[in-house]
């Protein structure tokens, strides 16, 4: 746009006419020569119609200059609109660290993005653990008044002649007393975790517990007779009427055979049945007069190794 203004007043400055008949006359006179008449007349109907083109030439060029020009101011001013914008994005741009900023912000809000997912993913199950621990809290109170109530019910099942605590413990007492004529006890205490634990021991003349109960047979001996002890007591009830005990004569004298036997066979009476397992040299001594140790209707099964019917399931190894 600047270069057509440029070439407009350019073109205004060039339609200048410069040649003047009357000085030309003047020169040729000094000169001697004739400059007169027809040529003169010509020259100047020359410089008239040149004169008559060259203002309508200029018209144009003037407007066409005119137009340029005010165009021009419109883009000056358009130009100074966009250097201000410009000055201001770059001032914005120089600002110190703005692009690591952009970054670093760009990056935090990813990274909350994540967490923001985590913590949705996790909250669902730490609602459920929040349930649950509320959950604990409540069952772990009616533990404690549970823990309560056993320790109260103990203490008043000990002082009751007839409870069923008190019963178990007089059975047991019978048993142990009747197979190995020694004094037994039976207590029982509530352990850190709320449970019932039942003591038992072998006491000496003075009534003192003694360490007899810590050996193999006597403590097998003690659970035996617990286990019938509890069954006599509910013999009553809605309440199992077998128990099975292995081994139940090893390592014990054969008077002691014989008394649990004894045990064995009277609490069947009651309607409770023992089933035992022993082998054949466990069994107490008899002499070839003597009974058998058991009758062939006490006898559920003989197992040897004899032959497959020497087995308890009658079948072939593999």
């Amino acid at each position: 746009m600047r270069m057509n203004l440029k070439k407009v007043k350019a073109s205004l400055r060039e339609d200048q006419i410069l040649f003047h008949p009357d000085e030309a006359q003047r020169l040729f006179h000094e000169a001697g020569v004739l400059f007169q008449g027809q040529i003169k007349k010509d020259f100047e109907q020359l410089i008239a119609f040149n004169r008559a083109i060259t203002a309508e030439r200029r018209g144009y060029l003037e407007e066409e200059l005119a137009e340029i020009e005010i165009k021009l101011k419109g883009i000056d001013a358009e130009l100074d609109d966009l250097d201000k914008q410009c000055f201001e994005g770059l001032s914005f741009l120089k600002e110190t660290g703005v692009f690591i900023k952009y970054k670093t912000l760009s990056n935090e809000i990813l990274t909350l993005r994540a967490e923001i997912y985590l913590l949705e993913y996790k909250r669902e199950p730490l609602e459920r653990l929040r349930t649950l621990d509320h959950d604990i809290g409540v069952l772990q109170e009616e533990c404690r008044d549970l823990e309560e109530k056993i320790q109260a019910d103990v203490k008043q099942q000990k002082l009751e002649q007839d409870s069923v605590f008190s019963s178990i413990r007089f059975f047991f007492k019978e048993i142990v007393e009747e197979v190995i004529d020694c004094r037994a006890s039976l207590s029982v205490t509530i352990n850190k975790r709320g449970h019932l634990e039942f003591n038992a021991h072998i006491l000496d003349a003075a009534g003192q517990a003694t360490s007899a109960d810590l050996g193999y047979t006597y403590r097998r001996l003690l659970c035996m007779a617990f286990d019938l002890a509890i069954l006599r007591a509910y013999s009553n009830d809605r309440f199992p009427r077998f128990v099975y005990h292995d081994g139940v004569f090893e390592s014990l004298d054969n008077r002691k055979k014989e008394n649990l036997l004894a045990v064995i066979r009277r609490y069947a009476s009651f309607g409770l049945q023992s089933i035992v397992t022993l082998i054949d040299s466990d069994l107490p001594e008899r002499t070839a007069e003597d009974l058998p140790v058991f009758t062939t209707n006490e006898i559920v099964v003989t197992l040897h190794d004899e032959d497959e019917r020497g087995r308890l399931f009658k079948m072939k190894t593999w």
